[in-house]
């Protein structure tokens, strides 16, 4: 079965954002002493630290998902939802709790969450696609 359009566009979104985390992830690792950063973020070194590492962490296994699930592997596929339900549960939490302007950005992640979900468990396609490992 050859792999879906919409599931090799996901994987590389997919790929290309792990990246991005990883990369931003080693930018506040390396600036987490800057004064500026921290009084923006007023936040601590360590705590800045921390929320580096995660992102490293995040992206790197956003990566190693995506190039599963290029490869047609279900483990991945299911990972990759479950990081999505994840996205989801933060976006409501951000829409109910946060100020007003974090609601478009919680909107747009339910939205396009709920879209790669879709093409990800929904469709024939993609049914057929992961079926075969």
């Amino acid at each position: 079965m050859k792999r879906p359009l919409l599931v090799t566009v996901i994987g590389l979104l997919a790929i290309l954002s792990g990246i991005s985390q990883a990369i931003f992830g080693l930018l506040f690792i390396g600036l987490r002493h800057d004064a500026k950063l921290l009084e923006d973020s007023s936040m601590t070194t360590g705590k800045i630290t921390f929320f580096g590492i995660a992102l490293v962490v995040i992206g790197v296994l956003t990566v190693l998902f995506a190039i599963g699930l290029l490869k047609g592997s279900r483990l991945s596929r299911d990972l990759i939802g479950l990081m999505e339900l994840i996205g989801i549960a933060a976006a409501i939490y951000a829409i109910v709790a946060l100020d007003s302007s974090r609601r478009t950005t919680g909107i747009t992640t339910i939205i396009s969450s709920v879209i790669v979900l879709y093409f990800l468990f929904g469709t024939k396609k993609a049914q057929a696609f992961f079926a075969k490992s």
